[in-house]
Parts: structure tokens; C-alpha cells; sequence
């Protein structure tokens, strides 16, 4: 059994990796105990803001029923961060087995805040769009690399920049590091990336400006430095 078992990750890596991580998750939603991630609210935040206007709207209390749907929607978003840190891994290490290792660690501690080692909520919700739209930068950059470069797609570093735009939205000190993968590409000498990067996320934050103001919302109230 463990031989199949070992097999069966040495040909699916990253199906197997998401079987663990799935399974971790519905074991932490359903037998954890204590009310769990529905009550963290740390500082004021775009997102934070955004959940409780629904909360309120939706009626929604501090019920058993909710702290599971609010456990289950934290525990799905984390997949996706997992999913991402292999992606990123494998790209980087070129190695399958050395990206799976590395990516087991968020898939034991990255469940849902206040449970693992993140315990923000806007920095859990906006780590996996900033790390998709690293992940498409990085994989452009592997292309030319290769000398790949007819695979290479600006489309894909303006798509980058819409996810690093809404991870800014959501987490705004992403701000950071959003800044230094366009200075790695400025430093790369792909100013067109590095652009087209720029143009994704200013479309993003113009579009998300724009709903904040027809929703007569303060956007520089959810900035707090």
C-alpha cells in the first residue's frame, strides 16, 4: 500500500499534493475545536469591510452554521495558495519532488486564519492573487530563459498585473513586494513586461476605485499605515 501510495506521488506530484491539502482541510473545518476564523478581524480593510457589509446584508450571525461555511471558504482559498507555492517552486527548482516538499509546509499551516501561521485575514485572501501573478512573471521570465521566446506572451504580463492589482486591493502592503517584481524586471532589461505589468495593475486599482466611489465608499479609509 505505501509503495502504490509512493508511486502514485512520483507520477502525480501535484494531484497528490492537493489530496493532502484537502484532506488536512476538511479534518481542521470539521474537528478544530472553537468558533474559529469567523471572528478575525484584526484592523480595518478593504476585505474585512467587504465581509461584514455582507454579513450585514445577508443577515448572517455568529452561527455554528456560518462559522463552517466561513471555515470551508478560507480552507478553499488556501488551495489555491498551496497550488501556487508549487507552481512557483517547481519553476524555480525545476524539480518536482524538491517543489512537492516545499509546498507540504503551507499545506500544514496555511489552512485559515487564526489556524497556521497567518493569521490576517487581507494577507490570507491576497497572498494567492499575488502569488499567481508572480508565478505567470516568473514562467515568462523561465520562457525567455529557454530561448523560448515565441512562447512568450505580453497578454500574460498584463494578466499578472490585474491579479497583483487586486492583491494590493485586498492586502495593501503587498505593495512591497508588488514593487519589486517590477523592479526585478526593470533590472531584467524587460521594460515591456515590466509595463504591461504596470498597466494590469493600474487597470485594476482604477476599476476598483471606480465601484468603491458608485458605492459611495471612502477607498482611503481601508489604508491604514
Amino acid at each position: 500500500m505505501l509503495q502504490k501510495l509512493k508511486q502514485f506521488k512520483a507520477k502525480h506530484p501535484f494531484t497528490s499534493l492537493m489530496l493532502v491539502a484537502i484532506a488536512v482541510r476538511i479534518l481542521a473545518v470539521i474537528f478544530v475545536p472553537g468558533f474559529g476564523s469567523n471572528h478575525d478581524m484584526q484592523h480595518t480593510s478593504l476585505i474585512q469591510g467587504l465581509l461584514e457589509w455582507l454579513k450585514a446584508k445577508m443577515g448572517m450571525g455568529d452561527s455554528q452554521g456560518m462559522m463552517f461555511l466561513s471555515r470551508a471558504f478560507y480552507a478553499t482559498i488556501s488551495l489555491f495558495t498551496v497550488s501556487m507555492i508549487y507552481r512557483i517552486c517547481d519553476l524555480l527548482a525545476n524539480d518536482k519532488s524538491k517543489a512537492w516538499n516545499i509546498a507540504m509546509i503551507p499545506t500544514i499551516c496555511v489552512i485559515m486564519p487564526s489556524f497556521g501561521i497567518i493569521d490576517n485575514v487581507s494577507f490570507f485572501l491576497g497572498l494567492p492573487l499575488l502569488l499567481y501573478g508572480a508565478n505567470v512573471v516568473l514562467r515568462q521570465r523561465v520562457l525567455i530563459g529557454a530561448n523560448m521566446t515565441e512562447k512568450v506572451h505580453r497578454t500574460s504580463y498584463a494578466i499578472a498585473g490585474l491579479m497583483l492589482g487586486l492583491s494590493l486591493c485586498i492586502w495593501y502592503q503587498s505593495a512591497f513586494i508588488v514593487l519589486a517584481i517590477l523592479l526585478m524586471l526593470c533590472l531584467k532589461r524587460d521594460f515591456k513586461g515590466a509595463l504591461m505589468t504596470l498597466i494590469g495593475i493600474v487597470i485594476t486599482l482604477l476599476l476598483v476605485w471606480l465601484l468603491l466611489t458608485i458605492l459611495n465608499v471612502n477607498p482611503w479609509s481601508y489604508i491604514q499605515l
